[in-house]
């Protein structure tokens, strides 16, 4: 009886979780962070922080649908002293989510796009909880929109690495977010009334056998 009753409670926890779901999130600068990481490489960032920009530009795209324009104030532009060398990005979503898409905005042509992403998630005590490699598309001109990427996982994602490389040692493109949803421990979730009732009658029914016995 007593195993019959942890399987129950860990099965319907699960089911309480999945349709207890939260809405999904559009993650930019309005909710989280970013900043240039240690693993950069050696390189310049051209004009990507003149007339007062910061690297908050990665992150200022208003929702996943929006069209930005390149121009010399919207976009990050890097480029590396050596081939291979990249750019690291931190992102810190201040709490936990469970990621369902990525979006990224590359460069419109060749010479400068990013050619590939290494994205690397963790947790909230920043364990590792997954990985991706992205070799996005060129992006769209006029007018750079999203490239959409479906994600199953990770989930309790709350930091997240990205470093950007081009097959030229330049890294154009013009921002980088995150469609997801807040992470919801098991602990945290009511069980539906019924399942309580049940529950609560099986444990009385097991108290009453031992007692008869």
């Amino acid at each position: 009886m007593r195993k019959f009753l942890t399987a129950l409670i860990i099965t319907s926890a699960g089911l309480s979780a999945s349709a207890a779901s939260a809405a999904e999130i559009y993650l930019n600068k309005d909710n989280i962070t970013v900043e240039v990481g240690s693993n950069t490489s050696e390189g310049s960032f051209n004009n990507t922080f003149s007339g007062g920009n910061t690297i908050d530009k990665v992150i200022d795209a208003p929702s996943a649908d929006a069209s930005e324009d390149h121009t010399q104030d919207s976009h990050i532009w890097f480029t590396a002293d050596e081939n291979g060398g990249g750019l690291e990005l931190l992102f810190d979503f201040q709490q936990e989510y469970d990621l369902t898409t990525l979006h990224f905005w590359n460069y419109f042509t060749e010479v400068y796009d990013v050619d590939q992403i290494d994205f690397t998630f963790f947790n909230e005590s920043n364990a590792q909880v997954g990985s991706l490699t992205v070799l996005p598309n060129l992006g769209t001109s006029p007018g750079i929109t999203a490239q959409d990427y479906l994600l199953a996982a990770p989930l309790n994602v709350r930091f997240v690495s990205a470093f950007l490389t081009g097959s030229n040692r330049q890294v154009d493109f013009q921002n980088i977010g995150f469609t997801g949803q807040l992470s919801i421990p098991v602990s945290d979730v009511p069980l539906p009334g019924a399942l309580v009732m049940m529950l609560t009658g099986l444990a009385g029914f097991g108290a009453f056998k031992r007692k008869k016995a």
